[in-house]
């Protein structure tokens, strides 16, 4: 016992200076984490980013024709052993829909085409909602684009800006996303009016109305997140921020695994493991998009061209 006092006694303890320094460390991360909360609401608020959107292999991803396996319950593998450390990720979302771009039937109407939802997705675009202010670009057409905003913000609360598609902007396919189509638009109250409302129905007070409270989009604070880096070639890239794309494949590696249970606790265990890490993949590459969300929001020189330059130094590419 006098031995195990003495060491107890013999080990390092704390000077009052070295107490002091780790409290002042602590206060100085307060402050930290306090001015920089309140410098990013200060600029949401006074000069919001405009973050463009992207939606096929960026926050979803669209199968056509439907999967055979219809249950909308990936993780019914039978009666297996497992525990609650061996839980299966989250179900995906995803709903059913006609997409015109493929065939179908003209009287049943019956969707040809499922769409999935990235995981991790919905909660980044809620979070960039409230850094500034979120807009679709696309070069999907009308009807596919709007099918995807009702099942993810049917109230637009989300999307509260522009809605850029291919069946208004068809030199999309071509030419690439030029930002400058609606620079130096205004946003009243962070809402932008809508494309069409813009271009047809500028009177209308109750959508967009000069004398308010307005934010110009201008490409310093404009940022696009897309799969296909050739669509920044209208930007010469400086406003593009190059996403791993959400491919079929990578949506298979979150469903298949699920689907391959043989009743082994074994197997089970080795298809969880397997899932969780597509599934944390696919959250970590929407969380780096609010980051660098984040980080131009909060850009000393306000312009978001820089962040995306660092971006795009980091990644090891110039072009994305």
């Amino acid at each position: 016992r006098t031995k195990k006092r003495q060491r107890q006694d013999a080990q390092p303890t704390m000077s009052a200076s070295q107490q002091q320094l780790l409290q002042l460390a602590r206060r100085l991360s307060t402050v930290g984490i306090t001015s920089l909360t309140g410098w990013t609401a200060y600029k949401s608020n006074t000069d919001p980013i405009h973050i463009f959107w992207d939606l096929d292999h960026t926050i979803l991803c669209s199968v056509s024709p439907l999967p055979s396996n219809n249950n909308k319950d990936h993780s019914d593998n039978g009666p297996v052993e497992s525990s609650l450390l061996m839980l299966q990720p989250p179900n995906l979302h995803y709903f059913d829909q006609i997409d015109d771009d493929f065939p179908y039937n003209t009287q049943t109407l019956t969707p040809n085409t499922r769409t999935y939802f990235r995981p991790g997705a919905k909660l980044a675009l809620w979070v960039s909602s409230k850094l500034g202010i979120c807009h679709v670009y696309t070069a999907a057409q009308e009807s596919y684009t709007y099918n995807i905003l009702t099942e993810l913000d049917p109230k637009r609360e989300v999307f509260k800006g522009f809605v850029l598609h291919r069946t208004e902007y068809p030199r999309i396919v071509r030419e690439g996303k030029d930002l400058t189509v609606v620079m130096g638009s205004n946003c009243r109250n962070t809402v932008c009016a809508s494309s069409e409302k813009r271009h047809h129905d500028d009177d209308d007070e109750t959508t967009y109305d000069k004398n308010e409270t307005t934010n110009e989009i201008r490409l310093e604070r404009a940022i696009l997140f897309d799969d296909k880096v050739s669509n920044f070639k209208p930007q010469r890239y400086q406003n593009g921020v190059g996403v791993i794309p959400f491919t079929e494949q990578r949506l298979n590696k979150l469903i298949s695994s699920n689907n391959n249970g043989s009743g082994s606790s074994v197997n089970y265990n080795d298809s969880v493991v397997n899932n969780w890490a597509a599934y944390l993949d696919e959250v970590k590459e929407m969380a780096r998009l609010v980051g660098i969300s984040v980080w131009g929001t909060v850009h000393l020189s306000g312009d978001v061209r820089k962040v995306v330059g660092w971006v795009r130094k980091m990644n090891g590419s110039g072009d994305a």
